[in-house]
């Protein structure tokens, strides 16, 4: 595909610069106030292959996400830039023994940065696929260290994420038996350093279809969810949900064509700041296959 003709100069159009990591600034851009289109990331970032599933330090300036065929034999790696002089540094793999020979995607970074949480295939596993998490020391990644159960199982467990001051909820995708159809939201607490059993989040949320990458709004009253239904725009969209006083959740709700296109648009992140909105989209104007793309937050909307 041709790559796209960018909206905005160019410190905006390789992810917003400061400006996407500054809530104040963002705040008083003209910019803020509306959009006709999402924003592609960039070059430095999105390459031929899949580039997905952002997550960010709250040094608002460490980026991870899953990138796909950037070194011999292709493969889906996780990949890391940094925000230098408000651009955004050329995308690097993360090396062994976050990215291996094995299928890794999904990452997800710690608030304090000394965590990574990676889906993968490799051995010593408990199923298909499991969530690991990695500890950095002294500057390192260490091995990663399969989660168990309750979050992984002997089906597929992928994208989690947490909520709540400590993490101490976590929400994540499984097709382990008793959902409603393949990929599932499920929920689990921790209590007294213990993860209860996990929780099917029931038919407004799951279908016989397809439902994951749940990720929570700030004050985790909402989440949203990447799903394939008839009512979309194309293939997959994004939605969200929210829960009343009484901790029940709501139907899923279109969050429109902003971000929801004929293609898959999917799994979303937050800037720390909660002023950004990023998602991978495979529409039109991109660099390849999927694409990392950004909206303002204050811009979504519904219907």
């Amino acid at each position: 595909r041709t790559p796209m003709k960018l909206l905005t100069p160019a410190l905006i159009a390789s992810g917003l610069g400061l400006l996407a990591f500054n809530g104040l600034n963002a705040q008083r851009s003209p910019l803020s106030r509306a959009q006709a289109q999402a924003v592609n990331m960039g070059a430095a970032l999105n390459a031929a292959g899949r580039d997905s599933e952002p997550t960010f330090g709250t040094d608002r300036r460490t980026m991870y996400f899953n990138c796909a065929d950037r070194r011999p034999g292709g493969g889906n790696d996780i990949c890391t830039s940094r925000l230098v002089d408000g651009q955004w540094s050329a995308a690097e793999i993360v090396p062994a023994p976050i990215s291996t020979e094995y299928f890794e995607v999904e990452p997800l970074l710690s608030p304090d940065g000394n965590q990574l949480y990676i889906m993968s295939d490799r051995p010593g596993g408990m199923g298909s696929m499991d969530i690991w998490v990695s500890d950095k020391v002294d500057g390192e990644w260490t091995e990663p260290r399969n989660l168990g159960a309750p979050i992984n199982s002997p089906a597929a467990d992928h994208c989690l994420y947490f909520t709540g001051p400590d993490w101490s909820v976590a929400y994540w995708t499984s097709t382990r038996p008793g959902g409603y159809g393949g990929n599932d939201i499920w929920r689990s607490e921790r209590v007294d350093g213990v993860w209860q059993e996990a929780v099917n989040l029931g038919p407004q949320i799951n279908s016989a279809g397809s439902e994951h990458h749940s990720l929570p709004s700030a004050d985790g009253r909402s989440l949203y969810i990447t799903a394939t239904r008839d009512e979309g725009y194309g293939e997959e969209d994004i939605y969200v949900t929210t829960r009343d006083d009484r901790g029940v959740w709501g139907p899923l709700v279109n969050l429109g064509p902003l971000v929801n296109t004929e293609e898959n648009d999917r799994c979303p992140a937050f800037s720390p700041d909660f002023q950004i909105f990023y998602f991978d989209s495979e529409r039109a104007g991109g660099y390849g296959d999927k694409d990392l793309w950004w909206v303002y937050a204050e811009n979504l909307r519904s219907g």
